[in-house]
């Protein structure tokens, strides 16, 4: 009988605990990486054009944004979520592409457009002049080829 006792115990080799834990922290650091980054996905359909949008929702994911990528995927961007309606500026921290940034009220419509901004204009801020929910950030020239102007309703 001892020795189906030895076999019944787990092998507890500092080896062994040392990869289990390195197993697990690296699950952890991908999921708190993700979940600060992005708190969900959601589509922006506008003009017959549909772009993925990541949701920025936490006050973490929004202040990271699109900052230190060398490019976002065409027709994907990225959607900021407000908790209050707030004349919200953006800059181009860490930003290493250009974007159109197009602002948007709480019943989801465009209220303000700022066009192919540079990474050099950091650290400018821009600003719309009226109070928004939502902030969409897509690749510099996607306004204008999507034909995304200011009052158009835009479905996401």
């Amino acid at each position: 009988m001892a020795n189906l006792d030895k076999l019944a115990r787990p092998v507890r080799s500092p080896l062994g605990v040392l990869v289990a834990v390195m197993i697990v922290s690296a699950g952890l650091i991908a999921y708190l990486d993700f979940s600060n980054r992005h708190t969900s996905a959601d589509t922006l359909l506008v003009n017959g054009r549909s772009f993925s949008l990541e949701v920025a929702s936490t006050e973490q994911s929004r202040e990271l944004g699109l900052g230190n990528r060398a490019s976002l995927p065409a027709n994907h961007g990225m959607l900021f979520v407000f908790d209050h309606v707030a004349p919200e500026c953006f800059w181009m921290k860490d930003m290493h592409f250009p974007l159109d940034m197009i602002w948007v009220s709480s019943d989801k419509k465009v209220v303000h457009i700022e066009q192919n901004v540079a990474p050099s204009t950091y650290p400018n801020s821009f600003c719309p002049a009226t109070p928004v929910k939502y902030v969409i950030e897509l690749n510099a020239g996607t306004a204008v080829s999507a034909d995304i102007r200011n009052g158009e309703p835009l479905d996401f």
